[in-house]
């Protein structure tokens, strides 16, 4: 590795730095139409209004829904391989949804919706009227007597609820859990709303955001967004400022809304042609949760009376292979980086071959000590061919630099005489760099795959109890800066190995620059991965260890063909000098 290599690596080190302080964190939400925004209440303000008074005015605001804004709320549990969910007669909505086969940082069962009190699902419209209509705030009719039922495998259960407007209208609302299975089907039947709904239009949203499970709620505040995939584009918003709040709304056929933490999602997917979307999210002072709604906008189409909506819920892990199989790209939200250059090698090279391996392999740090030597298997000869062009570099030293000397004042006779020699020794200047600059892509790409990847989360291997975060020996209790509050062990092993490599590696350079970056190349990578997941540092301690014995078996079988090509160059090029210097004396 020479200069231009430590350096270039220094600089994307510093530059990955540099961009993991600018993915930060924000919270709270409300969608409305844009005919009639209208300012929110606060809870604290809600609860100091004498009843009579908050019962008046809730009448008054919801005019003919007002009657349906008084009852009894009935919950009802439903379980199934996957999940257990919460529904409530309140809103016809879902108040609660635990994963079985996941635990928070903590090891203990975590609910992923936020607004417990009021739901994460309901229908927004505006009526006629003016008035401003949430299903939230109305009490619908359970037309099941099921409190609680579990269901496995392939048995469906359905759960439905009717909101009974007047003599005309109705909502009706209705849930369809499969035994193994996050999808839930959700219906909408609106009966006689053709003409009584501003606009023609309603929203379905998913309001709350989605609850942190990480210990490291900085890290997961910087995978949270609210999405839609809508005319073959993703639509990203990211609430990172507490100082105001987003909001993003745009027309056209969405395949899907969502909000996403670092492991988990919440989406809408319609069945339907969509009119549009609505994304929205702030977040809270002096904290890292960051509160979205995603909302779809659907047509109510004129003169029907009874119109149908049928919608999946998908609400989860963020496992590719699961996401993947609903066909509607909801896998694109996944974060991959680059979409044109890492994104391709994560899909289509890293992804497949660790779901292979993991037919015969269940240990994920075995999977990825195999991962690693596979990877530098296939980059044997990107290596070789460096070392080979390094060596010869190095061997011509000598004479290249009795060329800068004697051409200084001449750039352009220099540059023409390197070429020669150049040629001549079927050298390529860049042939150092230019294997490295190819496995780059790859590498990147693992650096995506592995810290977003649950596959790694909560699977230990060693000392490392959970891949998905620092492999912690020692707590400070403190953060210190650049380094952080812990040290890990796989970044301490990785910066060592880096210090092997480059002592082994061959070099064109030998000035005081160059023993600073044996020195400063380690330090910034064991600095930079002290904070990443165990399962990226695990990789590259491997990927190193391989590098070093790929490195000495090169030394080892190359160094003499090197250094005779080498002495053939210079003894080639000494008798032009000589001659040069004779017609000079001339």
């Amino acid at each position: 590795m020479d200069r231009n290599s430590v350096i270039g690596f220094a600089l994307i080190a510093a530059i990955m730095m540099v961009w993991l302080q600018f993915m930060k964190p924000q919270q709270k939400v409300e969608l409305e139409q844009a005919a009639a925004r209208k300012e929110l209440v606060s809870p604290a303000s809600v609860r100091e209004v004498p009843a009579a008074t908050a019962a008046a005015a809730r009448k008054d605001s919801l005019g003919a829904f007002a009657s349906a804004s008084v009852g009894a709320e009935k919950v009802v549990t439903i379980e199934n391989d996957f999940i257990k969910a919460t529904l409530s007669s309140r809103g016809a909505t879902l108040k609660s949804l635990v994963l079985k086969k996941h635990l928070d940082g903590f090891l203990k069962p975590f609910d992923l919706v936020t607004s417990g009190e009021k739901g994460a699902l309901s229908m927004l419209f505006m009526d006629n009227a003016g008035q401003r209509i949430d299903t939230r705030d109305l009490y619908f009719r359970s037309l099941d007597a099921t409190t609680s039922k579990t269901i496995t495998g392939k048995e469906k259960l359905s759960v439905s609820y009717i909101l009974d407007v007047d003599a005309a209208r109705s909502i009706q609302v209705t849930y369809t859990f499969t035994g193994d299975s996050y999808v839930v089907d959700y219906d909408i039947k609106l009966t006689g709303f053709g003409s009584t709904v501003a606009g023609n239009q309603y929203q379905l949203t998913w309001d709350g955001g989605l609850a942190y499970s990480e210990k490291d709620k900085v890290d997961e505040a910087s995978n949270a967004i609210a999405s839609a995939y809508l005319g073959g584009g993703l639509l990203k918003l990211d609430a990172k400022d507490d100082k105001q709040p987003y909001r993003d709304e745009q027309s056209g056929k969405a395949q899907w809304v969502a909000i996403r933490n670092k492991y988990f999602v919440a989406a809408i997917i319609p069945g339907r042609a969509t009119e549009g979307v609505y994304l929205n999210g702030t977040k809270k002072a002096r904290s890292d949760f960051k509160n979205y709604a995603t909302a779809v906008k659907m047509n109510l189409p004129v003169g029907s009376n009874v119109v149908e909506d049928k919608y999946r819920l998908y609400v989860g892990p963020l496992d590719y292979n699961t996401v993947k199989t609903l066909n509607i790209g909801l896998e694109k939200i996944m974060d991959f980086g680059w979409e044109w250059l890492t994104r391709p090698f994560a899909e289509y090279i890293i992804l497949p071959i660790f779901n292979v391996m993991n037919k015969y392999v269940s240990n994920f740090g075995l999977i990825i000590i195999i991962f690693a030597f596979l990877i530098k298997a296939v980059t044997y000869p990107l290596s070789m061919a460096s070392t080979k062009s390094m060596k010869k570099m190095s061997a011509l030293q000598p004479v290249m630099k009795e060329l800068q000397e004697k051409y200084k004042d001449n750039p352009a006779k220099m540059q023409s005489e390197l070429g020669r020699i150049y040629k001549e020794a079927g050298v390529n200047p860049l042939g150092g760099c230019l294997p490295t600059v190819l496995q780059m892509p790859l590498l990147f790409a693992m650096f995506y795959v592995f810290r977003s990847s649950i596959q790694l989360r909560q699977h230990g291997f060693l000392w490392a109890k959970d891949l998905s975060v620092p492999d912690s020996i020692l707590d400070f209790g403190f953060k210190l800066p650049l380094y952080g509050d812990h040290i890990a062990v796989f970044p301490i092993l990785m910066a060592v190995t880096v210090f092997v490599q480059q002592k082994i590696t061959p070099t064109t350079q030998t000035n005081d620059q160059m023993k600073v970056m044996l020195w400063m190349f380690p330090a910034m990578m064991l600095l930079f991965f002290n904070n990443m997941p165990a399962g990226l540092g695990l990789y590259y301690l491997m990927f190193n260890i391989f590098s070093v014995a790929q490195q000495f078996y090169i030394n080892s079988t190359t160094t003499s063909e090197e250094m005779s090509a080498a002495a053939l160059q210079a003894s080639a090029h000494k008798p032009a000098q000589g001659a040069k210097k004779g017609g000079r004396k001339k």
